[in-house]
């Protein structure tokens, strides 16, 4: 399995799926099983679903969403952007030998999450907030991360590109 790990909005989704349709395997999205795993009668998404549960369900549920996941199989996963600060959902994930961070610039994020709207533990104070959160996990990535690629404001295609590079460079 192959991880795609990041801070929110820096491409993990969009990557993933452009990657697992070059290396002809599967994808899954961290995000997208938790929100199937909760709702059932009515659709959420995963960030009402955290303002439902707050911090600690929603790491709760994480946890189990991944603990599901066989890392052992071929695929791409993404995982949410604060995945990093689920201690008990890091443990599952440490069994894949390829976890990628994608490192991208902070000010190209903060106007990626400006522009779709700010999660509720950011909306306070949203700049200092980010940068604080930004530069705690992305200490956090490049510690767990076996690859890390940094990015700037590449299109999609260009960082697939890029992507496929590293990871045949470490094969």
């Amino acid at each position: 399995m192959i991880i795609l790990m990041g801070i929110k909005h820096s491409g993990k989704t969009t990557l993933g799926k452009l990657l697992a349709e070059s290396l002809n395997v599967s994808f899954l999205d961290l995000d997208y099983l938790i929100e199937e795993q909760y709702s059932k009668d009515r659709k959420y998404n995963f960030r009402e679903i955290y303002n439902i549960l707050g911090q600690t369900g929603f790491k709760d549920l994480e946890t189990a969403a991944v603990s599901n996941i066989p890392m052992n199989r071929k695929g791409i996963l993404a995982l949410g952007g604060g995945t990093i600060d689920n201690e008990y959902a890091i443990k599952f994930i440490t069994i894949s030998d390829t976890r990628i961070f994608l490192d991208t610039k902070e000010h190209i994020l903060y106007k990626r999450i400006e522009k779709n709207g700010f999660p509720p533990f950011l909306v306070k104070s949203p700049e200092k907030l980010f940068s604080e959160l930004y530069y705690r996990r992305r200490l956090l990535y490049k510690n767990f991360a076996t690859i890390t690629i940094e990015f700037s404001d590449e299109k999609p295609n260009e960082m697939l590109e890029i992507l496929l590079k590293n990871i045949e460079v470490k094969k």
